[in-house]
């Protein structure tokens, strides 16, 4: 009882240790008086710090890449700059040299420089339009020929040869001595627009074209549309009915016209033994039209039919050079123009399909539906295919004139004929269809290299009682006759330079008997 009241300690050292491990202990430890009194605070053991694993993020591949980027940010941001300088460099030296601020002012400047002494003898001798390489010339007879010999005995080559012996009869019309087997029509065939879907066969191979492109696929419009809604349009379209290609007979010839006489060969060889081949020169079956702003077909309006001369393209020069849709575009007045392409960048005046019988009437019944199809409403092919109509001949155009006047079938739409440095043959032709149809109006303008068959049909005009005058009316031309000397103007600027500048613009502006009435006073001001 009495050792309740002790400690544990007491307790645990007053209790006997038994075993081994007893005696092991009485034995090593000393006896100490004092360890009974003396308690030592035990320390708590500690556990050992838990270890936490850490995991890495993975590293993602933006987040390389946007590393990489900063780490090179400097070198990508020259490399742009550099890129966007080059480019805004090349871009401005296109843009100054497509304006003509620097190297050749035009895509089709000539590469050679145009002799004048040249042009001056034999003007057609070469082409008057400056090729990339001059064309092969024939020896030069001993005496030297004018450009109105060589070009008439060129045209006498193709035409019948008159009987000097027989005495001269009285004017007879021009379509009543010429004779020809009319051609059937051929059937009417869609609109193929040249730029979008070329024509290409085994034997025709046409020429390399640029297209103009204002017009491409005309969107439909809304038909009557007051004057001045629509845009202008301009294509170069395939015709079925175009002078070339041409498989048929040389008028007065008696041979077809692509008999080149060696075996797989087809072309025209001319009066001076030169071959042209159908591939090259006898292939382009395309028409340029135009139809300007503003055009309405329900109102008076007036068909402009051009011939361009030797050695042409429709694009490089009745477009570019002689600026006809400009010219028509400018006189204000409700027209059109239609350019056929005669023979390709050729000194040649083949008449093509135009010598056919009503080859002329054919050509236009199918200009009617592609001007209809062009301007977006074919309700309007009616209008078109009942147009009035004025053509304009510059110099080696005169051969289809000739040809459409004696049997083209459309005389009785003919209101105009322009001769613009044209007047090299047919001058019989010529004065005859002025005597017979009163109440058109002829107007021949002409160089000094021409001057003296201007005179002759002055004179062919004398016999057969027509008037002729040297002066444009102001504002009437139905029924005039007209010569007008244009002096030293080049015979190559003639389209655009004769007795005026833009002569047909000019020509335009005095029909005031096919302008709407509702513009004949903004024409008349402006004309001022």
């Amino acid at each position: 009882m009495a050792e309740r009241g002790r400690s544990p300690l007491a307790q645990a050292v007053r209790r006997p240790v038994t075993g081994a491990g007893g005696a092991h202990i009485a034995r090593h430890v000393p006896h100490d008086s004092e360890l009974r009194r003396r308690v030592e605070p035990v320390a708590p053991r500690k556990a050992p710090p838990r270890r936490v694993p850490v995991t890495r993020k993975p590293v993602s591949r933006a987040g390389n890449l946007r590393t990489l980027l900063q780490q090179n940010l400097l070198l990508i941001s020259s490399s742009l700059l550099l890129v966007a300088v080059t480019g805004w460099g090349l871009a401005l030296y296109s843009e100054f040299r497509a304006s003509g601020l620097i190297g050749p002012s035009s895509t089709y400047a000539e590469t050679t420089r145009f002799d004048s002494s040249i042009a001056k003898s034999d003007p057609f001798a070469m082409s008057t339009y400056a090729p990339s390489a001059p064309l092969p010339q024939p020896a030069a007879p001993a005496v030297r020929e004018s450009a109105a010999t060589v070009i008439a005995r060129d045209w006498s080559y193709f035409e019948p040869k008159r009987i000097a012996d027989v005495p001269r009869e009285p004017a007879t019309p021009a379509r009543a001595r010429v004779v020809a087997a009319p051609a059937p029509a051929p059937a009417p065939a869609p609109v193929r627009t040249a730029s979008l879907d070329p024509v290409h066969t085994a034997s025709i191979e046409k020429p390399a074209q640029l297209m103009l492109a204002s017009a491409v696929n005309p969107a439909p419009v809304v038909p009557h549309l007051p004057l001045g809604n629509i845009e202008a349009k301009t294509s170069l379209v395939d015709f079925e009915t175009a002078p070339f290609p041409y498989h048929g007979m040389v008028p007065g010839a008696n041979r077809p016209f692509l008999d080149a006489g060696e075996p797989g060969q087809r072309g025209h060889v001319n009066f001076r033994g030169r071959m042209f081949l159908e591939s090259k020169t006898f292939g382009d079956d395309r028409v340029l039209l135009h139809i300007p702003q503003g055009f309405d077909p329900n109102r008076p309006a007036v068909m402009v039919v051009f011939f361009h001369g030797h050695g042409a393209t429709l694009e490089r020069d009745v477009r570019d050079r002689q600026r006809l849709p400009d010219q028509i575009s400018a006189a204000g007045l409700n027209a059109v123009l239609v350019a056929p392409q005669f023979a390709f960048d050729a000194a040649d005046s083949s008449a093509g399909k135009f010598w056919d019988a009503d080859g002329f009437k054919r050509f236009l019944d199918e200009t009617a539906k592609k001007l209809a199809a062009l301007y977006g409403d074919q309700r309007s092919a009616a209008a078109f295919a009942n147009m009035p109509i004025v053509i304009v001949a510059y110099s080696g155009g005169f051969g289809p004139t000739l040809s459409v006047l004696a049997r083209g079938g459309a005389d009785a739409r003919i209101r105009g004929l322009v001769l613009l440095d044209a007047l090299y043959a047919g001058i019989d032709q010529f004065a005859d269809w002025i005597a017979d149809h009163r109440s058109t109006f002829f107007v021949s303008s002409y160089t000094p290299h021409t001057a003296h068959h201007n005179a002759d049909l002055e004179h062919e005009l004398n016999e057969r009682s027509v008037p002729y005058s040297t002066e444009l009316r102001r504002n009437h031309l139905q029924g005039m006759v007209t010569f007008l000397p244009a002096g030293d103007v080049p015979h190559r600027d003639f389209v655009t330079h004769a007795w005026t500048d833009n002569p047909v613009e000019d020509i335009l502006l005095r029909m005031n008997d096919v302008v709407p009435k509702t513009d004949a006073a903004t024409v008349t001001a402006r004309r001022n």
